[in-house]
């Protein structure tokens, strides 16, 4: 009766004791991935610049996934071993300490075995994330370009690329199974060992009349009883192993120290303009200058064009007037006031921004239109946005109009048709500065000739910034920059820098002979 209720009560505890750290195990991971995340999205662009796309998935994946094996079965086993073993060879002390001491020899080389596979298993481990985080990106990567690998019939080079990883990752994942391999059969050997001793020992005491036949069973029990939780050392010390290399590389990226707003400054009207004063910038660590003394001024409700050669810093102009860097040397002033001293938030509110590298969502077209949208006032001017995007007659040529699901970064539109969502995106939020970084580079002339006449209509209090390669998008600024090499070269209105017969006047020579031989 006293053994089933010792069972019963066992298995109450166990219970238990499970259900508690397994919950604990997955609260713990669902708090640090969305630690991890929060974190993600308050880093700066650099931190992005820097690191794969595939690496930050792993740490907030696979990584944490590790963390919470170690928090919750290898605590778990951990307290069951210890509570296992203390008891049991309690009872053997009790029953007869001498031969208890001879039974227990083994558990010093034990030790030693331990500290030698954890020392070990924890640099395979740490090897082997690293390498899973190479593997992961590489994957990212590749789908993510998909088209270009296929239109380029790249499919062989890339397996033999992916193979190539993949065996490395193999082989570090083969050599750590080795050494669980010898680890398990060293353990049991020893647990073996024991038996032995207690049959050996046990034997000559029960020929010495100190210890019976009844004793030398029940030691070989109580053996028995520690062979699982001694053999499962092996295992958890895999899991603590691996936990902590994933925590190492969680810890890593969470050392980083967030892209920091320091602005107080909440912004929500352009009452005078924006100025560059004698701005250089570099990207962090690069020594290469990307802009060199830049000066203008884009004044309220106006037009300002931005035209240059390939690389000349058109782009990165655009990042500092969105905040998304700060100018290495100089200044940049919105309405008299140095930029640092706005809020990023309300930057965003300000801007409405169309890049180059159009992204959209897996969702409907409706949803990607509307996104970082908050008043139902959005829904109202969506059809507006809409019509000056020029995006009507596509939007009823779809099956489900707005509520079309668009593929990753939406592979079911064309390049032409992503620019005029995105443009459509940045007008529903009525933005007081409207920035579009080559937004219409792939649409066709007339196309853009109805967007901008549409652009020019949406709102009269709005300041535009275009910046383009082609001369036809910005000819009707107020006011041009050229740039190259990261210089403004020339800076005037599209006619007087056409009479100037300067770089401008030459690049729109050559663009308007173009267009003749279309």
């Amino acid at each position: 009766m006293l053994i089933f209720v010792c069972a019963v009560l066992k298995g109450v505890s166990m219970y238990f004791m499970r259900m508690k750290l397994i919950i604990m195990s997955r609260l713990i991971e669902y708090d640090q991935k969305n630690e991890i995340f929060k974190h993600y999205q308050k880093m700066g662009q650099g931190f992005y610049s820097k690191n794969y796309t595939g690496d930050l998935m792993n740490r907030i994946s696979d990584d944490v996934s590790k963390v919470r094996m170690f928090t919750g079965p290898a605590i778990m086993y951990s307290l069951n071993l210890s509570v296992m073993i203390i008891a049991v060879v309690g009872m053997m002390f009790y029953v007869n300490p001498r031969i208890t001491f001879y039974v227990l020899i083994p558990l010093p080389i034990l030790a030693i075995a331990i500290y030698w596979v954890s020392d070990t298993m924890n640099k395979k481990s740490d090897l082997i994330q690293q390498k899973l985080s190479t593997i992961t990106s590489y994957v990212q990567e590749t789908f993510s370009g998909i088209q270009v690998l296929k239109s380029y019939a790249a499919e062989k080079e890339f397996s033999k690329d992916f193979d190539t990883l993949n065996e490395s990752y193999k082989k570090d994942n083969m050599a750590l199974v080795k050494i669980n391999g010898i680890f398990m059969p060293a353990v049991m050997g020893l647990v073996s060992m024991s038996i032995l001793i207690t049959l050996y020992v046990g034997g000559n005491a029960v020929a010495d009349g100190t210890f019976t036949l009844g004793n030398i069973v029940e030691y070989i029990i109580y053996v028995n009883m520690l062979t699982w939780p001694v053999a499962s050392l092996g295992y958890v010390t895999s899991l603590v192993q691996r936990g902590a290399a994933s925590q190492k590389r969680i810890d890593e990226f969470l050392s980083f120290a967030p892209d920091e707003d320091a602005g107080q400054t909440v912004i929500s009207e352009l009452e005078e303009g924006i100025e560059f004063r004698n701005v250089w910038f570099k990207y962090p660590e690069t020594d290469t200058w990307v802009l060199e003394n830049i000066n203008f001024t884009i004044k309220k409700n106006t037009k300002f064009g931005i035209i240059g050669t390939t690389g000349s810093g058109k782009s990165t102009i655009a990042k500092l007037i969105m905040g998304i860097y700060r100018p290495t040397k100089g200044e940049i002033l919105i309405d008299g006031k140095l930029i640092e001293s706005y809020s990023k938030k309300g930057l965003s509110h300000l801007l409405g921004y169309v890049s180059q590298d159009i992204f959209l969502f897996s969702e409907t077209l409706s949803d990607n239109i509307l996104f970082g949208s908050n008043s139902i006032a959005d829904e109202k001017n969506l059809k507006k946005a809409i019509e000056s995007a020029a995006l009507t007659s596509e939007i009823e040529s779809f099956p489900k109009g707005l509520e079309t699901m668009l593929g990753e970064r939406g592979i079911t539109l064309s390049g032409g048709q992503k620019q005029r969502t995105a443009i459509a995106r940045a007008l529903i939020k009525n933005p007081k500065i409207l920035l579009i970084d080559d937004g219409l580079s792939a649409v066709d002339t007339k196309t853009e000739v109805d967007i901008k006449n549409s652009l020019n209509n949406w709102n009269q209090e709005q300041t535009f910034i275009n910046i383009s390669h082609r001369i036809s998008s910005i000819q009707d600024s107020y006011e041009i920059i050229f740039l190259d090499n990261g210089k403004i070269v020339e800076k005037g209105k599209h006619i007087d820098l056409v009479n100037r017969e300067g770089v401008y006047a030459k690049l729109y020579e050559k663009q308007m002979a173009l267009l003749e031989t279309i």
